[in-house]
């Protein structure tokens, strides 16, 4: 095991304490296996580490063998580190002791403990449902989004979903896709507040050669090209007011005709919608018609903030090192700096953790293995402000493999025009 070398408050007594006690807890403990939910019940003291001689073993080489204890006491869960070489966090605090209750995350080298009210529903303590891929997590609040996109995945009705920008709503739309029938089909994605105001129709349905100038050839739209598959119109809330009524009879009657076509053709896509404004708000601002949102919200899946799911953010970071490996060589996290990204409020949710990661990769040097505390708070330091981040060619082509290889997503994460971006990427 290693120490952390890095800066970090000197250990202490801390309280994170709710409204009000409870009876009993479960603690939900994510290491490099799985995530598992262990109940606490009473004063008997549970101790956490990577020997067997802990009460729960934990799957983490960062971890000491008798690393923390845990006890309940008078509705409080109690918190004792036991001399971990690597600490105990509670947020981005280290800690000797602690106490806390619902809704605190603990970090121990670079897994999470986090704290929840006991509600007598989860008394197994074996692995949780896998996560939906791509969309690494495994808090209560995922682990219902999942469960609510695969019982979505058989069906073809429209989706809505809901979510911050950087949540992993594109992620969502692709799970939806790739559990259900239609996997084997094609999935076609439309971002609508990037198309040309003059294009919509074109993009959506389609035009007959010579329907407008330069129309030379006749080009299929996106209902037809993911006909029995999926079609992903992200941002919807964007969509000019004169092509939704025409976006609301493909959704009615399954029926498109291209532009300067005087024939409808049949598809068999279906619909997934993403936004981050509200619909709703759109709709009494008259800039979005009634009908069609409410053709869309059949079924609605509402993605939580990353904020509000702290113990996913450690398993998100490691996963994004790893897709981000090939670039940047293998990198792991020091326990300082796994407990400073928990503690960060992450408005640009998963986009912002991302490219924190990569700036703080690229801060390290390619020497280095273990990204510290310092590297971290040098990194989200430049903050998510949407101005271009400093880019090396090297931290580009990890930025687009991360992005799924989508030049036009990396570059916008990155605060480049697109074209920039690739001659960063292609500079010598």
């Amino acid at each position: 095991m290693n120490d952390d070398s890095g800066d970090y408050p000197s250990a202490s007594t801390v309280e994170v304490l709710p409204a009000c006690p409870a009876e009993a807890f479960v603690i939900e403990l994510q290491d490099d296996e799985a995530l598992r939910r262990l109940p606490l019940f009473d004063d008997a003291p549970v101790t956490f580490g990577s020997s067997r001689r802990a009460h729960v073993r934990v799957a983490d080489e960062t971890v000491s063998s008798l690393h923390c204890e845990l006890t309940v006491k008078d509705g409080w869960v109690h918190v004792r580190d036991l001399g971990s070489r690597n600490g105990t966090y509670a947020g981005a605090a280290r800690i000797a002791s602690a106490i806390c209750g619902p809704g605190t995350v603990l970090t121990i080298g670079s897994s999470t403990l986090s704290v929840a009210v006991f509600d007598g529903s989860d008394d197994d303590e074996g692995p949780a449902a896998p996560p939906l891929p791509g969309l690494a997590g495994a808090s209560p609040s995922m682990r219902r989004v999942a469960a609510q996109v695969r019982r979505l995945a058989s069906l073809s009705a429209p989706v809505l979903v809901c979510g911050e920008t950087g949540t992993g709503k594109e992620l969502v739309a692709r799970a939806l896709h790739s559990e259900g029938r239609r996997a084997a089909a094609p999935f076609v994605a439309l971002n609508v507040a990037t198309m040309p105001r003059e294009l919509v129709e074109t993009e959506l349905f389609g035009h007959e050669r010579g329907a407008f100038t330069g129309a030379v050839a006749r080009r299929a739209g996106a209902f037809e090209e993911a006909d029995g598959g999926t079609l992903f119109l992200d941002e919807i809330g964007e969509l000019p007011l004169d092509a939704q009524p025409k976006l609301l009879r493909a959704l009615d009657g399954y029926d498109v005709r291209r532009v300067g076509g005087g024939k409808t053709h049949r598809h068999d896509a279906r619909v997934v919608a993403a936004t981050h404004v509200s619909l709703g708000e759109r709709v009494e601002a008259q800039a979005f018609r009634r009908d069609l949102f409410h053709r869309l919200e059949v079924f609605v899946v509402r993605l939580p903030a990353l904020r509000d799911r702290r113990s996913d953010i450690v398993p998100i970071a490691k996963a994004l090192l790893r897709a981000a490996s090939p670039e940047i060589g293998q990198r792991t996290l020091t326990s300082a700096a796994a407990a400073r990204l928990t503690g960060h409020d992450w408005e640009g949710n998963v986009r912002e953790l991302r490219n924190a990661l990569m700036r703080a990769a690229d801060i390290a040097g390619p020497d280095a293995t273990r990204l510290d505390v310092e590297h971290v708070e040098r990194a989200m330091r430049r903050g998510p402000s949407p101005a271009a981040m400093s880019l090396t060619p090297t931290l580009a082509k990890a930025l687009l493999r991360s992005h799924g290889n989508n030049l036009s997503s990396a570059a916008r994460a990155a605060g480049y025009a697109r074209t920039s971006f690739r001659k960063i990427l292609v500079a010598k």
